[in-house]
């Protein structure tokens, strides 16, 4: 409820304290107030204690709260700096130098990769390209494959087995696979579309009963009259696996889930099997967007926000929770700038609080912040977030 809406209308002046004057003296002689009941005196007694308790309960829950964040480390790095969660530690770039710290601010390794540098990374890889040289580093920063390419790098995306590289103009570009082991098993020419993205995601397939490492490639088809969005799979190494148009609406996620791609447009979530064809009927979302998806205990998690004009800065007053057959929508206690999942929990932040609320459950629990936090950049292990305050960039450990 709107809190001008809960104002109460106190009497004040001469109706407050009608005792004291509005009678002349011999009406006051006249208008002796007579003693308190035992029974008046034991409600106001009762009345009071129950105060006083529920000022020590709140005192109890705020201290709760604030003890209940854990530990809160600036990582000295800033928020220009092309931040990046990386499995339990932080990576980001300063204008040279790859960077990786630990969750606890402590410098794991730096790797120098040149200026005008960008970078991918999963849990296991980290992909860097600066112009046409491309560096692949495993997770100790350790380089295990560094070439140049034939043309100017556009983008990079790492896997857990592959990297793809994708070179020259967004419209008329080549995608070189390369696999652990630094061998290019693959040159995919780009033609008559624009690249949007590229991933990687694990399945099984018709020749193998195990789970394999394949590759999706979105690209946008202008050569019609109307813009269509297409979606092809790749074995690496190996033919093309499938492919498809998912029409008009421009697909802005897409992760996989037991080997099926989840396809996020801005009505609704198409799902498909690794040769592109329709695993099940589309999941409507129209007025919300995918923020955040996390497979947690075998079951995957997915947090939808409603959609809202970016220009006019984020206004969070509740979330969606889907996962398995539930989809919920859950109200945060106050208005929160972000949010975001950990293992077990939903997440939503305030400037100087954050709200938790267990996945089985509706209910958000609240706990302050030492830090005015002004943007989430996500979240490393052990239900810790990586948070900016203005341009400095701090892990806050989060309860569960």
């Amino acid at each position: 409820m709107d809190r001008k809406k809960r104002r109460v209308t106190y009497m004040t002046g001469a109706n407050a304290t009608f005792g004291s004057y509005g009678l002349n003296d011999e009406s006051k002689k006249k208008k002796k107030k007579k003693p308190l009941s035992s029974h008046l005196r034991m409600l106001f007694a009762l009345l009071a204690l129950c105060g006083m308790l529920a000022v020590v309960v709140a005192y109890a829950l705020l201290d709760s709260g604030r003890s209940g964040v854990g530990r809160v480390t600036r990582i000295g790095a800033t928020l220009s700096q092309n931040v990046m969660p990386f499995g339990s530690s932080v990576i980001f770039y300063d204008g040279t130098t790859l960077h990786c710290v630990a969750a606890t601010g402590g410098n794991e390794w730096s790797y120098q990769i040149g200026t005008n540098a960008d970078y991918d990374a999963t849990e296991q890889r980290i992909v860097a390209w600066s112009g046409n040289d491309l560096y692949i580093l495993n997770n100790r920063g350790r380089l295990i494959y560094n070439n140049k390419m034939s043309d100017a790098i556009q983008f990079a995306s790492a896997g857990e087995e592959y990297v793809a590289v994708f070179v020259g103009e967004a419209d008329n570009g080549v995608v070189s696979v390369i696999d652990s082991n630094g061998q290019t098993v693959d040159n995919i020419t780009i033609e008559n579309q624009t690249l949007l993205d590229i991933g990687f995601f694990k399945s099984t397939t018709s020749s193998s009963a195990q789970e394999t490492e394949l590759m999706w490639v979105l690209g946008l088809d202008t050569t019609g009259t109307v813009i269509s969005t297409e979606l092809q799979t790749f074995q690496p190494g190996k033919l093309s696996t499938g492919k498809s148009s998912l029409g008009e609406h421009i697909a802005y996620m897409i992760y996989d889930q037991d080997g099926v791609l989840n396809v996020v447009t801005t009505r609704q979530i198409m799902h498909y099997n690794y040769r592109v064809l329709e695993e099940s009927s589309p999941t409507l979302i129209y007025g919300y967007t995918v923020e955040d998806v996390v497979k947690s205990g075998g079951t995957l998690y997915q947090l939808l926000v409603p959609a809202q004009d970016q220009s006019e800065g984020i206004n969070l007053n509740n979330v969606r929770l889907m996962y398995g057959s539930i989809d919920r929508v859950l109200h945060l206690p106050s208005t929160c700038l972000a949010a975001t999942l950990g293992t077990r929990s939903v997440y939503g932040f305030a400037s100087n609080a954050v709200y938790a609320c267990r996945f089985n459950e509706t209910t958000f629990r609240a706990y302050a912040l030492p830090i005015n936090v002004t943007a989430v950049l996500g979240m490393i292990s052990d239900n810790r977030a990586v948070v900016a305050s203005g341009s400095e960039i701090y892990v806050v450990e989060l309860p569960l």
